[in-house]
């Protein structure tokens, strides 16, 4: 693959959008080769011995070769696979390994919406190196979504910012589970709660919900807790309560039928729980709704 890249102009109409690409490109360095070639504006060139600092966001994917990247307090070596994120104002300097060269694929972008976005997806302000050798779909189409801005970023430039979110969210979504911290227990607590949404009507063995999970009980109701404002045993309730209200809008089910199939141990508790959640008797939310009445609870 030859080298290939673009710089973009960003209209102050982009800048409101939120999200917008500066630059694109496929890079190619061969064994022993100067790097990086003086092919590059001033405001992107550096040195190894100066390093530099972006205005703005920068991902390389190494897609092929190896090499290694310095920040100020912390060196990494970098290999086929491996995602380089550089965020705003931070220090970073890198190069490919003489004797291997490497192939990389980069995109650079700004706007009120990327740090936004690079943080939902567990990237913090001092860089990061992230594995993306056991996911080849995701470098497959991080080289196909710098392919299209190379091809179509002027002319596209919405279009291409948002490809580039749909990519960020594609990290989020397909590398989640190898994360570890807030983002990988926000992937937790939402398996969780499918399981906890399927089996409703069930007796829901929390503790061995959560090792299934791979976390202690105690940590598991604490993530659950702060991420859905409730302990799962409370979540579980409000399913059901969803569940009922749905059931007594949508069918004629009795409401004895409704407290069995919800998995209530009789009529009285469902009624009695019912009465709590919504401040109102089954038999009056199912009156409401039918008088056209908006019922409240």
């Amino acid at each position: 693959m030859q080298s290939r890249f673009k710089y973009f102009p960003v209209s102050s109409t982009q800048k409101t959008w939120g999200l917008f690409v500066t630059c694109a490109g496929h890079g190619r360095s061969d064994p022993g080769a100067a790097y990086p070639p003086r092919t590059h504006p001033d405001e992107y060139f550096f040195t190894w011995e100066r390093g530099r600092a972006l205005k703005e966001w920068q991902i390389v994917l190494v897609a092929a070769g190896r090499g290694d990247v310095e920040f100020r307090s912390r060196r990494l070596q970098l290999a086929e696979g491996s995602l380089l994120v550089l965020p705003p104002e931070c220090w970073h300097r890198y190069r490919p390994d003489p004797a291997n060269g490497w192939t990389t694929h980069w995109i650079g972008f700004g706007g009120d919406q990327a740090g936004r976005l690079m943080g939902c997806a567990g990237f913090g302000t001092g860089g990061d190196v992230r594995d993306l050798s056991g996911s080849p779909v995701l470098g497959r189409r991080f080289a196909a979504l710098v392919d299209a801005a190379v091809r179509l970023g002027q002319g596209r430039p919405y279009e291409t910012a948002a490809s580039l979110g749909v990519y960020v969210a594609a990290l989020v979504e397909e590398a989640g589970e190898g994360r570890s911290g807030p983002g990988r227990h926000e992937d937790l607590v939402r398996r969780a709660q499918a399981h906890i949404a399927e089996h409703c009507a069930e007796v829901v063995d929390f503790e061995a919900l959560a090792v299934s999970l791979g976390l202690p009980y105690r940590t598991f109701r604490h993530v659950f807790a702060k991420e859905c404002g409730m302990p799962p045993h409370r979540y579980q309730l409000h399913v059901r309560l969803a569940r009922a209200k749905h059931l007594l809008a949508s069918s004629d089910l009795p409401v004895a039928e409704i407290a069995s199939a919800l998995g209530f141990r009789s009529t009285w508790y469902f009624a009695h729980f019912f009465q709590r959640g919504t401040g109102r008797s089954a038999t009056q939310f199912r009156r409401a709704l039918r008088r056209g009445t908006p019922p409240h609870g």
